[in-house]
């Protein structure tokens, strides 16, 4: 299990780090979230401060907005790490294309070249 650990470390250390400071910060949230819902009771905060849009998105319920703040940090974490793959493979493609269109275009000079030189007759 170990090997397998070091060996992601290894093989995707951008995708390694950002998901060491994601968790981090997004456990951060989560509990600074739960806290801060927990200590001021949310019913008086829902209640004061909350946008009309916010209210209409939960209704009335305050177990949803507690399981939202518990919830929210771990979706945000999945969802940037999706991202991050997204990012990845799209980078490949385009590395790929590169790759494909610099040797197309080597191809292209290659056959130029060689019907220039067969035009042009050795004296």
């Amino acid at each position: 299990m170990i090997k397998r650990i070091l060996y992601l470390i290894r093989t995707f250390p951008e995708q390694v780090a950002l998901f060491v400071f994601n968790s981090g910060i997004f456990l951060w949230i989560s509990q600074k979230g739960q806290a801060i819902s927990h200590e001021l009771g949310i019913q008086q905060a829902w209640e004061n401060y909350a946008p009309e849009g916010v209210r209409q998105f939960f209704g009335d319920n305050k177990e949803a907005v507690q399981a939202f703040f518990s919830h929210s940090a771990i979706t945000w974490l999945i969802g940037s790490m999706i991202i991050l793959l997204v990012i990845r493979f799209v980078k490949g493609v385009i590395k790929w294309g590169l790759f494909l269109l610099v040797i197309g275009i080597g191809l292209f000079l290659a056959y130029q070249y060689s019907q220039i030189a067969s035009n042009v007759s050795v004296v």
